[in-house]
């Protein structure tokens, strides 16, 4: 699957990962649309305490 991982403040790096298997009582939901919020602007810009990178 394709993940875009902020490696750090300003960097986005698209990544190929494994599908994961999902456990016993678990689901696995695919996902057509994804917006963002304040929080991952802050992510993004470095302004975000309490984070250690990547995200």
């Amino acid at each position: 699957m394709l993940s875009v991982i902020c490696e750090s403040p300003g960097v986005l790096r698209a990544q190929e990962r494994e599908l994961p298997v999902p456990a016993k009582g678990e689901v696995l939901l695919r996902v057509s649309r994804v917006g963002i919020c304040g929080t991952d602007l802050h992510i993004f810009t470095g302004t975000q305490p309490y984070l250690q990178y990547p995200v």
